[in-house]
């Protein structure tokens, strides 16, 4: 099988509960490995999944949004769902993030200015007194 994940995922062995039916069906399974953006679940062959569902992992006191990618005999792939509000707030932050390095740069821009200012006004300055001394 040929790998095709984005993200490097951690091995794991984590108790889940996948939460489905309008939270009146649960499933237990248990997470072999995850990332930011997925799971793979081992969980008994006879269970049939939905294809969208939430993921309790109590261990790290989350609950994920989960879409089914893949499934074979006693396992599964998932990949967590951002929500629209977690997607305008990963923009949001990636917005503000650049307007930080915008602003940063341009401060690192004034700080060369008036650091260059400042060496030529005490370059005249010692001029000015040495002249000053010949005198």
């Amino acid at each position: 099988m040929r790998e095709t994940r984005k993200v490097e995922r951690a091995r794991a062995i984590l108790g889940a509960h996948i939460i489905f039916n309008n939270r009146n069906s649960t499933i237990d399974c248990q997470i072999r490995n995850i990332s930011r953006v997925g799971a793979k679940l081992v969980l008994s062959s006879s269970v049939t999944l939905p294809e969208e569902f939430d993921i309790d992992v109590p261990q790290k006191g989350k609950t994920y949004r989960a879409r089914l990618c893949w499934r074979d005999e006693d396992s599964a792939g998932i990949e967590f769902v951002l929500d629209a509000t977690e997607a305008n707030a990963e923009a949001d932050h990636k917005l503000r993030v650049a307007q930080l390095e915008t602003e940063n740069n341009a401060l690192r821009l004034r700080v060369m200015e008036l650091t260059q200012k400042l060496e030529a006004a005490m370059t005249a300055a010692e001029t000015r007194v040495d002249s000053e001394r010949a005198a």
